[in-house]
């Protein structure tokens, strides 16, 4: 009977623990886990109360295919550019802004990628930094949100990239 809980507290904690998006605080603790498992580090540098960050947060690392694609190729490092420390190489204006980082070599495996993303373009994004190609090519490729400049008020309107 002991086995049995015990066994269904594990199944449980995995089963919720999978469900959401594992974070690292430490850009060099993510580097040094990356390095470990063969992962990327993807850092998304943000502020409090940005409009486009919390949509990030809250609607597109929420659907379960990024959620899913995120916890098993990247190790997630978000940082408040107004709090946190982070690496002077990080440092943006603009509000969301992600950098996709082989651990390995340091480097940027695609350019860094500035403002929201609608859930398709995003997966589409991660696919890209971890060099796969995306099978669904019906993606909506163009349509991003404008990013948030620090302390100023956002565009709620889509920005069209040509």
């Amino acid at each position: 009977m002991k086995k049995l809980i015990v066994t269904i507290t594990l199944f449980m904690s995995t089963f919720i623990y999978a469900n959401e998006l594992q974070t690292v605080y430490s850009y060099q603790n993510a580097l040094y886990k990356a390095k470990q498992d063969s992962k990327l580090v993807m850092v998304m540098m943000s502020y409090q109360g940005c409009p486009v960050c919390n949509y990030m947060k809250d609607i597109v690392f929420e659907r379960p295919a990024i959620l899913d694609y995120l916890n098993q190729h990247f190790y997630v490092v978000i940082k408040d550019i107004e709090k946190d420390y982070y690496p002077q190489r990080f440092a943006s204006i603009d509000s969301p802004t992600f950098f996709f980082i082989d651990p390995m070599t340091l480097h940027e495996v695609i350019p860094k990628k500035v403002g929201g993303f609608r859930p398709t373009q995003f997966l589409s994004i991660l696919h890209e930094a971890a060099g796969e190609t995306q099978k669904d090519s019906a993606l909506d490729q163009n349509t991003t949100i404008a990013p948030c400049p620090n302390h100023m008020p956002c565009q709620q309107k889509p920005k069209v990239h040509l």
